[in-house]
């Protein structure tokens, strides 16, 4: 995440990043492990050919992925649904994400969620 000269931030996507940094920074302490971010905000064209949902939260400064290639950041958000509902945060399937964690703000159904 970050500020890009080219896509300076609305007062709505300021917004939702401080949302966000507050409910992953929260989710970091508890979780204690370094987490390496490989995606953040993406504007529509970055979006595009990342391959990204549409209506990515990622569009929206809502989301965040973390690099997960040994799987066990997953396997804490499964096993610590209660760490997402107290950080608010909604992870994707973590079986459509073989190599990252994507977690997200944006209010859905289940922490836990299919795109």
């Amino acid at each position: 995440m970050g500020r890009d000269v080219e896509f300076p931030l609305s007062e709505e996507l300021e917004a939702n990043l401080e949302k966000l940094l507050i409910a992953v920074n929260k989710f970091r302490d508890i979780y204690g492990t370094p987490m390496i971010v490989s995606s953040g905000y993406r504007p529509g064209k970055y979006n595009t050919a990342a391959g990204g949902a549409k209506k990515s939260a990622h569009l929206t400064c809502q989301a965040v992925d973390f690099y997960d290639r040994d799987g066990r950041l997953k396997l804490f958000c499964l096993q610590n649904i209660q760490v997402l509902e107290e950080c608010g945060l909604w992870v994707e399937d973590v079986t459509k994400t073989p190599t990252w964690c994507h977690m997200d703000i944006k209010k859905r159904k289940n922490r836990i969620f299919k795109i």
